[in-house]
């Protein structure tokens, strides 16, 4: 939802000095790939293909969304609007601190946040469902729906590509309600008896998913 917001990064929180592929770099890889294809040079097409292979890692990748915003901004106004992610953003920060998770980007009312750790994620996104449970306690409406999944991810700059990052926005952004944290079964099975608690399998077909995902129920303010 409001897509036509410019991506904005949480003030130190931006991807890690550690990766250094760009999109200016994809763009080479991608134009010689093309040129091989139009000259029928499946040597160099897969060439490419293997080294765009090649820097991909495993990274477990949560994305979350805010329930019911467009109608709310439409009738509060923008900086009405603003001001709510400003308050997601101050719930976010400490805790993506504690949990040694990163955030790669935060586009709109969306926060695109990754770690190599299901336990570490998983954790992050439940302390933050009850922290938003706060803020709403307080008045303010942070229906937040969080998707989590992992897989093979290719990162370029602050954007990821890949499976798991489409099944984690299929999850958080068009199966998730407000307070839900729905996670993929590879997550829900790499996770400790306690953290999946309160959690429940759901068969492949519910909500017309293509695939198993575990339901989390909501937790409980602190």
């Amino acid at each position: 939802m409001w897509r036509w917001l410019a991506v904005l990064l949480i003030s130190g929180c931006a991807t890690s000095g550690g990766v250094s592929f760009q999109k200016a770099n994809l763009d080479v890889v991608l134009d010689a790939r093309n040129a091989a294809d139009d000259a029928k040079d499946t040597a160099t097409v897969a060439a490419k293909d293997a080294e765009l292979k090649g820097r991909m890692e495993t990274w477990v990748v949560f994305i979350s969304d805010m329930s019911g915003f467009s109608k709310l901004t439409r009738e509060k106004g923008i900086a009405w609007f603003l001001a709510q992610i400003r308050r997601m953003e101050r719930v976010a920060l400490p805790l993506l601190q504690k949990h040694q998770c990163e955030l790669v980007k935060q586009y709109g009312d969306d926060l695109f946040i990754v770690s190599k750790d299901p336990q570490k994620l998983v954790a992050f996104a439940r302390e933050f469902l009850a922290a938003l449970e706060v803020e709403k306690q307080r008045g303010s409406p942070l229906n937040v729906s969080i998707g989590i999944a992992q897989g093979e991810v290719l990162r370029v700059g602050t954007d990821l590509f890949g499976e798991p990052v489409n099944r984690a926005s299929k999850l958080g952004e068009d199966m998730g309600e407000a307070e839900e944290l729905l996670l993929g079964i590879e997550v829900f099975e790499a996770l400790s008896p306690e953290l999946k608690a309160g959690c429940v399998v759901q068969p492949e077909g519910t909500r017309e998913a293509k695939f198993p995902f575990a339901l989390c129920s909501k937790p409980a303010a602190p």
